[in-house]
């Protein structure tokens, strides 16, 4: 099942990541103005609504900084209950920042992929807080996304 809809879901642990989030989004909107894009905080959200949005969705960006060389455990459990679901034909890709080791990016694109989601690429990781110059980046890799994902 696949609307015209991508979902962003996100956990940040000092405000960059979500940062990033809504820039992505933004830059999504400016490429595609019809698509629905649906934005969730998975430490804000609950479960049922975001996995309802995967469900609905053509397109997924799942994003975390890197914490212990790992992921956020909100979007690790997620991930962990939508590779159960056995999703097919959607595109996907993964986002964060990082301060030192910079791997959630990497492992969340691995978990997509074990999910059955096809990744776009590899990923958009930008070191510490982004500033305007990352901002306008992540705003140029939502644009990206959503060519790459237009039908």
């Amino acid at each position: 099942y696949r609307e015209n809809r991508i979902t962003l879901v996100y956990d940040s642990m000092w405000g960059g990541t979500r940062k990033l989030a809504e820039a992505v989004a933004q830059g999504i909107h400016q490429a595609d103005p019809e698509v629905d894009i649906r934005l969730y905080n998975t430490a804000q959200r609950d479960k049922n609504d975001v996995i309802t949005s995967i469900f609905c969705s053509k397109a997924l960006l799942f994003g975390s900084p890197t914490i212990n060389k790992g992921i956020l455990t909100s979007i690790a459990a997620l991930i962990e209950e939508v590779k159960g679901l056995r999703f097919r034909d959607k595109k996907a890709a993964a986002f964060g920042c990082y301060g030192w080791s910079g791997e959630s990016v990497a492992t969340i694109s691995e978990e997509l992929k074990s999910c059955g989601f096809e990744l776009v690429d590899e990923g958009l990781k930008t070191l510490w807080e982004p500033g305007d110059e990352i901002i306008d980046q992540a705003r140029d890799y939502g644009r990206r996304f959503a060519e790459a994902v237009r039908e």
